[in-house]
C-alpha cells in the first residue's frame, strides 16, 4: 500500500511539474537557510564546550570600585592565582595567560611579527583539554618551552614533527616541545602559540598589576556561589589590606565567571572579542520567519494545484477509499516532496557556505550527530503539520459536489488569505529591519568623529623602551620628506593607554573616579585636527609640559563641573597623591576616541613623546614605502607593521556589517518564497473565477480591467500585512537602537519605502498570473456552459 502511494505521489510531481518545482525549489531553500542560521547559532552557543572539565573552569577577572566608578577588568594580577590554590583546596589547579605584546620570529634572514602568543603556566594542560598532534602534557615545563599550533608549526617547519627544533623569537630561543591541533574557532581566548611563564620581577605593587587571565579549575562538588563568598574574604583578607598599605584608598575584588559563559560576558576592559546574544536572537527569529514562509508557501501552492485534483478525490471516494486512506495518499505527496528537499537543501548549504564564511569570518563545522538528528525531527515535524491541512481538506471533499464541477474550499479563502497577511507582515518586519540596520551602519560609519581620520597611517611601534626612543629621529625624518604632510607620537584615536584615578570635588564632597587617558606629543592635535576649544597645545620648550600639564576634553570639564572659560588652570588631582597634581593648559572638543556604542566619556591627553606606542602619519596611500623604507633603515630587527586610521575606524563596526549583510540575503529570500505563495494564491483565484473572466470579456472588459479587478484583492491584503507589520518592526527595531549611544532616528520614509517595495514586488508576482487569465479566450473558460 505504502509503495502504491509513493508511486503515485511520484507521477503527481512529474504530471505537475511547475507546482512540483516551485514547491521544492522554495522548500529547500528555505531548509538550507534555517540550517545555515542553525549551525551559526550552535557555533555560538557552544563556546568553550569542547573541554572535559568545562563546567568547572571559571576566569577570575578584577573590578576597581571608588567612590565615583566601578570598572572591571578581565585580567588580573599574576599572584591571585597562586594565592587562591594555597588558600582554598577546592581550587584544583590555575592557570596564568600573559599575552607577549610583540613577537618578532626570525625564520632565516626574514622577521615575521606574529600575534596571539601567550606565557602560560605549566599546568595548562591539566586545565584544558586543547588535543596535542605532538609531543605531552608536560611540554611546557621546561624553561624556553614553546607548543605551536598546527597552523604555526606548518608555517615554520612543514608537516613533520618538528618538536626539538628551536625556534628564535624576540632574539631568545626556544625549544619546540609539542603542536597542539588548530583551535576551535568557537573558543573564548585564541593563540597561536604558548610559552613557558616568566615570572614578573617581584614589587609592593604587583597586586595592581592587571598583566594576566586567570583561570581556575574547581572540584566538581564545588559550588560557584558558594566560592563567590570565599573569594570576597579572600579578597578582604588578602587583597585589600595590601592596598591599603600601599597608601590607596580603592576597593580592589575578585570575581569569578564561567567559562562556558564568557562569550557572551561583555563590559569589561582588556577582554576578548565578545558575541551578541541579540544578534543570536535576531537570527534566531529570522530562521523561524524563513520556515514559517516556506510551509505557508506549500500550503497555498499545495491548495492551488488540489483544485484540479478534487475530482481525482471523489472518483476514489465513490470506488470506496475511505478518508484515513486519502490523507495517507496526500501525505505521502508531501514527505515525499519534503524528503527531496530535504536531500537538496544540504547541497545548496554546502554551495552558500563559503559565502556565509566569507562574509561572517565564521569557518562552519560539522555538527555532532545529535545536533542534525534534532534537526530532522524538527523539519519532520514541520512537514507534518504543513501537509495535514491540504490533505485533510482534499479529503473532506463531497463527491456528488466535486463531480458535478463544485470546488470544495471555496468559502474558506480566509484561510489562505490570512496565511498570505501572514507571510507578508514577517516579510515587512525583515524588510524595515534590514533597512534600519543599513542607515543605523551608515549613520556610525559616517558619523564625523571628532577628528579627520582619512590618510593617516598608524604604525605600530614594539612594548620595546629602546625602539620607542628611537621614534623621535624617525619622526625627524619623515618631517623632512616633501611627501609627508605632518607626523606625531602618540596613540591611536581609537584606542586608549589605560585609566587614571582622578578626584573631584563637588559642594564639599569628594568623589574618585577612573577617567581614560592617552599619550601624545604636540604634533598630535593638528595632525588629527582636533580643535581647541580653549588654552594652548603642548609646547617642548615649556619644561612643567612633560610632567605637570594635562590637556582635557570637553566631557572632562563638565565631569567636573567646571565652565569651559575657567577651565584652563585648574587643578587635576589624582588618587596617587599630590606629585602627580596636573595643571590643565588646554581643553579639546569632544571626539570619538571609543565606538559609537558608547557615549563620549572624560579624557585626560598627557604630553610622552618620548616612549609612543604608535607614530601617526598623514600622507597618501602611494606614500607609504616612505615611511616603510624610513623604519627599516631605524628598526631593521623589526618588521614594518602599520594600517590607516579609516580602516581601523570601519572595523569597529564589522558586527553591523555583519549583520547588514546578512540580513539583506535573507530578507530577499523571505521575499522570494512569501511570492511564490502569493503566486499560488493568485492561480487558485484565476481558476476560480475562470468563467467570470471569460463573461465579463465576452461582455466587453478589458485587459486592464480585468487585471485590476484580479489584483485588488491581493493588494488588499499585502496592505493590510503592512498594516500589521508597521508597529512590530518599529518596537523591535527600537529595542535594538537601544545599544547605541548615538542612533539614528526612526524616519516615516523607512517604513514607506519597505511598505512600498512589498506593494511592488506583490504586485508584480500577481500581474504576472492576471495578466495569463486576462489574455485568456473565454471561448476554453465557457464551452462547458
Amino acid at each position: 500500500m505504502f509503495q502504491n502511494y509513493l508511486i503515485i505521489a511520484w507521477r503527481n510531481l512529474r504530471r505537475n511539474r511547475l507546482y512540483s518545482a516551485l514547491n521544492i525549489g522554495g522548500l529547500s531553500i528555505s531548509l538550507a537557510a534555517c540550517w545555515l542560521i542553525s549551525l551559526y547559532v550552535w557555533h555560538e552557543l557552544t563556546f568553550d564546550q569542547f573541554h572535559d572539565r568545562a563546567d568547572s573552569i571559571f576566569r577570575v577577572i578584577t573590578r576597581f570600585k571608588m567612590s565615583g566608578s566601578d570598572d572591571g577588568l578581565a585580567l588580573s594580577s599574576e599572584d591571585v592565582g597562586p594565592r587562591l590554590r594555597q588558600t582554598y583546596p577546592e581550587v584544583i589547579q590555575t592557570v596564568r595567560f600573559k599575552s607577549v605584546p610583540v613577537a618578532t620570529v626570525r625564520k632565516g634572514n626574514a622577521l615575521i611579527n606574529e600575534s596571539d602568543l601567550y606565557q602560560v603556566d605549566s599546568s595548562v594542560f591539566d586545565v584544558f583539554s586543547y588535543p596535542l598532534l605532538f609531543g605531552t602534557r608536560t611540554a611546557l615545563n621546561r624553561p624556553n618551552s614553546i607548543v605551536l599550533t598546527k597552523r604555526l608549526a606548518e608555517t615554520y617547519f612543514g608537516v613533520a614533527d618538528p618538536t626539538g627544533q628551536s625556534l628564535q623569537i624576540n632574539n631568545q630561543l626556544y625549544t619546540v616541545t609539542g603542536v597542539l591541533q588548530n583551535l576551535p574557532t568557537n573558543t573564548d581566548l585564541t593563540f597561536s602559540a604558548l610559552l613557558t611563564w616568566q615570572d614578573a620581577p617581584p614589587s609592593d605593587e604587583a597586586v595592581f598589576d592587571t598583566s594576566c587571565f586567570t583561570y581556575i579549575l574547581l572540584a566538581d562538588q564545588t559550588k560557584a556561589d558558594k566560592f563567590r563568598q570565599k573569594l570576597y574574604q579572600f579578597d578582604r583578607t588578602q587583597v585589600l589590606l595590601r592596598v591599603k598599605a600601599l597608601g590607596y584608598d580603592i576597593k580592589l575584588e575578585h570575581q569569578v565567571q564561567p567559562l562556558t559563559e564568557l562569550h557572551f560576558v561583555g563590559g569589561l576592559y582588556d577582554d576578548t572579542p565578545k558575541g551578541n546574544r541579540l544578534y543570536l536572537s535576531i537570527f534566531s527569529v529570522v530562521a523561524v520567519f524563513i520556515l514559517l514562509v516556506a510551509c505557508i508557501n506549500y500550503m497555498n501552492l499545495y491548495v492551488a494545484q488540489a483544485i484540479k485534483r478534487q475530482q481525482e478525490a471523489g472518483i476514489r471516494k465513490v470506488m470506496g477509499a475511505g478518508k484515513p486512506q486519502l490523507v495517507s495518499q496526500f501525505m505521502g505527496e508531501t514527505l515525499l516532496m519534503l524528503s527531496i528537499s530535504t536531500v537538496l537543501s544540504p547541497l545548496l548549504l554546502l554551495s552558500i557556505r563559503p559565502v556565509f564564511e566569507q562574509l561572517t569570518a565564521i569557518p562552519l563545522i560539522m555538527p555532532p550527530v545529535s545536533f542534525i538528528a534534532i534537526g530532522l525531527g524538527v523539519v519532520g515535524l514541520v512537514g507534518l503539520l504543513t501537509g495535514l491541512y491540504p490533505a485533510l481538506m482534499l479529503s473532506s471533499a463531497q463527491p456528488v459536489r466535486v463531480l458535478k464541477g463544485q470546488m470544495y474550499g471555496a468559502g474558506r479563502q480566509w484561510v489562505r488569505r490570512s496565511l498570505v497577511v501572514c507571510q507578508f507582515t514577517l516579510s515587512v518586519v525583515l524588510l524595515i529591519g534590514t533597512l534600519t540596520v543599513r542607515q543605523q551602519t551608515k549613520y556610525l560609519q559616517s558619523k564625523d568623529p571628532g577628528f579627520v581620520k582619512d590618510q593617516v597611517l598608524v604604525v605600530n611601534v614594539p612594548a620595546d623602551e629602546t625602539i620607542r626612543r628611537k621614534m623621535t629621529v624617525l619622526k625627524a625624518s619623515l618631517s623632512q620628506n616633501s611627501r609627508v604632510g605632518a607626523v606625531s607620537l602618540g596613540l591611536n584615536p581609537i584606542t586608549l593607554d589605560g585609566k587614571a584615578g582622578i578626584i573631584r570635588e563637588n559642594n564639599g564632597q569628594k568623589t574618585e573616579q577612573m577617567v581614560f587617558f592617552a599619550r601624545i606629543d604636540e604634533a598630535y592635535l593638528n595632525l588629527l585636527r582636533i580643535k581647541l576649544r580653549a588654552g594652548r597645545n603642548f609646547n617642548p620648550a615649556v619644561t612643567s609640559d612633560k610632567n605637570r600639564a594635562v590637556i582635557v576634553n570637553e566631557s572632562f570639564v563638565k565631569w567636573m563641573g567646571w565652565r569651559l572659560d575657567q577651565a584652563v588652570g585648574q587643578t587635576v588631582k589624582t588618587s596617587a597623591g599630590d606629585s602627580l597634581d596636573q595643571q590643565v593648559i588646554g581643553v579639546v572638543n569632544d571626539y570619538h576616541f571609543a565606538s559609537l556604542h558608547n557615549r563620549i566619556e572624560p579624557l585626560l591627553l598627557y604630553y610622552r613623546p618620548d616612549t609612543p606606542p604608535n607614530v601617526l602619519v598623514r600622507l597618501k596611500p602611494s606614500d607609504v614605502p616612505v615611511v616603510r623604507s624610513a623604519w627599516a633603515r631605524l628598526v631593521p630587527n623589526h618588521p614594518f607593521e602599520a594600517n590607516f586610521l579609516d580602516s581601523s575606524f570601519q572595523q569597529q563596526y564589522h558586527q553591523e556589517d555583519k549583520i547588514k549583510t546578512l540580513l539583506s540575503w535573507f530578507s530577499a529570500l523571505l521575499v522570494l518564497v512569501a511570492c511564490l505563495g502569493l503566486f499560488g494564491l493568485a492561480t487558485y483565484a484565476t481558476e476560480q473565477r475562470r468563467k467570470e473572466i471569460g463573461i465579463r470579456k465576452v461582455l466587453g472588459a478589458s485587459v486592464t480591467g480585468i487585471v485590476a479587478l484580479l489584483s485588488q484583492d491581493f493588494l488588499k491584503l499585502v496592505g493590510i500585512a503592512i498594516l500589521i507589520a508597521m508597529p512590530l518592526a518599529w518596537y523591535a527595531m527600537q529595542q535594538w537602537l537601544q545599544q547605541f549611544a548615538y542612533k539614528i532616528d526612526l524616519s516615516w520614509w523607512l517604513f514607506a519605502l519597505a511598505g512600498g517595495l512589498a506593494i511592488g514586488i506583490a504586485l508584480l508576482t500577481v500581474s504576472f498570473q492576471s495578466i495569463k487569465a486576462a489574455l485568456m479566450n473565454p471561448v476554453k473558460s465557457l464551452r462547458t456552459e
